[in-house]
């Protein structure tokens, strides 16, 4: 039989010692509810989580764009005449391309053969002017003044075509031009003076010559060291 209020077994105190406390649970503590927890802040004017943009993506509809093209056709067109640029390896221009060593080195011969010809043909000349056993003064002149004519010939051979013509007369057969880097036109006299320098020295000593054309094999854009010193590219046409 339960006990009945005011009853000693109704007052009994719970074995943990506090009192029971009507509208508390079984331990004593308080129901949760929801006058508990942090205040709540005011809305104010700024503040809050941002505003997510909404996306301006289209939904296509059953036959906007068309049944068999679910997305609307992109509006970057190619103009008619362009297309996509295509990689490859860096090259001069259209109808041209950098000119090898090979190619340069039959160039540097046939200019040669050349040089020594004219040398050949002006000692022959000079045979003929003095003759046998001639060895007056009056003779000697012309010889030497051609004698000096044929070095200085051979001295400016490379640089005056350089400047003039843009390549000397082996360059033209094989189709090279030896043009400025930023411009692709002429180069200066200046850049023709130190390109000449470098050049006359590599084509002197003969081992620095196969260093730089090694050197020039491996160079993106075929230069060799007087072309670098110079800022210049050498061009064949294609």
């Amino acid at each position: 039989m339960p006990p009945q209020p005011g009853s000693a077994a109704g007052n009994a105190q719970p074995e943990s010692g506090f009192p029971a406390q009507q509208g508390f649970g079984s331990f004593g503590y308080p129901p949760p509810s929801a006058d508990f927890g942090p205040p709540p802040y005011p809305a104010q004017p700024g503040f809050g989580p941002p505003p997510y943009p909404t996306s301006g993506w289209v939904t296509p509809q059953a036959g906007q764009w068309g049944d068999s093209a679910p997305y609307p056709p992109s509006a970057a067109r190619f103009q008619p005449g362009f297309a996509p640029a295509t990689y490859g390896p860096p090259g001069p221009g259209p109808g041209l391309q950098w000119g090898g060593v090979r190619v340069r080195l039959g160039a540097l011969l046939i200019d040669a053969v050349i040089v020594i010809g004219v040398l050949f043909v002006l000692s022959a000349f000079i045979a003929v002017l003095t003759g046998p056993g001639s060895g007056t003064a009056a003779q000697s002149v012309p010889v030497l003044a051609l004698s000096l004519g044929y070095w200085l010939f051979a001295l400016i051979y490379h640089p005056a075509c350089w400047y003039i013509f843009e390549g000397t007369p082996g360059q033209k057969l094989v189709g090279l031009r030896v043009v400025g880097a930023s411009d692709g036109q002429s180069l200066g006299i200046g850049a023709v003076l130190a390109r000449y320098l470098i050049f006359f020295i590599v084509t002197v000593l003969v081992p620095l010559g196969i260093i730089s054309g090694f050197m020039t094999a491996n160079d993106p854009f075929r230069r060799a060291w007087h072309d670098q010193l110079a800022r210049s590219v050498v061009v064949r046409r294609l």
